[in-house]
């Protein structure tokens, strides 16, 4: 599978703005020969609050309408991030990860399960309920946002059908170091190919050096963007379940005996 990793300095709480970005990268990526090009969590407005401006309906979404348009154009598969309101007058919204076939078609769609208690997101966000875990592309993947790669037991969930994992963040630079950490951790742990996508630039005073990657399952960097708005391409092989039947950590976890102390 060849995956771009669209790292994009979004505009802030400006969708129209951030979208005509956002094609450059698309159509860069489809004439790269890629099968699917992912952006950052909270894709075309950042990583902002405000979800009376920023969200959409769920089943009428700007933005999913949008990058459907755009990957029946390209002829690529586009997974990107948005703000959804919640089910009615008072409620919370909910972060989503939505993955967008190359015929139009909505492949998955995931709503983040650890909202960032630190920057305040659950008192405007719903938790997730769901791990998903979709076939795509003769592979299976996973999809999760930012906060979520600090809970590995959910990794360990998903790679039980997943080979591939998506993980899409507005994570600051403060951090990076731990972004890279905990996506070489969780591809090392669940003997998976994850891809970390992030965004660039200065929005809301916070600073993001992107730091976007490509881990194979062995946890090897097969290829980082760091400091620029761009689109970085790597191909990723079939050899996750070929490792885990030569290397078959899975067996030797007690589940059962972990559960005791939960």
């Amino acid at each position: 599978m060849r995956v771009a990793l669209g790292q994009l300095d979004m505009l802030w709480e400006d969708k129209e703005g951030s979208f005509i970005k956002a094609e450059g990268m698309i159509q860069e990526a489809a004439e790269g020969g890629c099968d699917v090009i992912i952006f950052p969590e909270m894709s075309f407005t950042g990583f902002s609050m405000n979800l009376q401006k920023i969200g959409e309906d769920r089943d009428n979404s700007q933005t999913v309408s949008a990058m459907k348009r755009l990957a029946v154009s390209y002829h690529i598969a586009i997974a990107f991030g948005w703000a959804a309101f919640g089910n009615g007058p008072g409620t919370k919204g909910t972060n989503r990860f939505t993955l967008i076939g190359q015929d139009g078609e909505i492949v998955a769609d995931y709503a983040k399960m650890h909202p960032f208690t630190y920057g305040h997101e659950g008192e405007y966000f719903e938790k997730g309920e769901e791990i998903v875990t979709v076939p795509f592309l003769g592979r299976v993947i996973s999809m999760f946002i930012c906060y979520d790669l600090r809970f590995p037991e959910i990794f360990q969930i998903a790679a039980r059908k997943a080979d591939i994992i998506f993980v899409v963040a507005n994570w600051p630079a403060i951090r990076s170091a731990h972004w890279e950490t905990l996506l070489r951790a969780r591809a090392i742990e669940t003997q998976s190919y994850v891809v970390g996508v992030n965004c660039i630039g200065e929005r809301d005073g916070m600073l993001y050096s992107g730091d976007s990657m490509a881990v194979d399952s062995i946890g090897n960097i097969l290829g980082k963007m760091s400091n620029r708005e761009g689109v970085l391409i790597c191909d990723l092989d079939d050899r996750a379940w070929g490792l885990r039947k030569k290397f078959a950590t899975a067996v030797d976890r007690r589940e059962d005996l972990y559960r005791k102390y939960f």
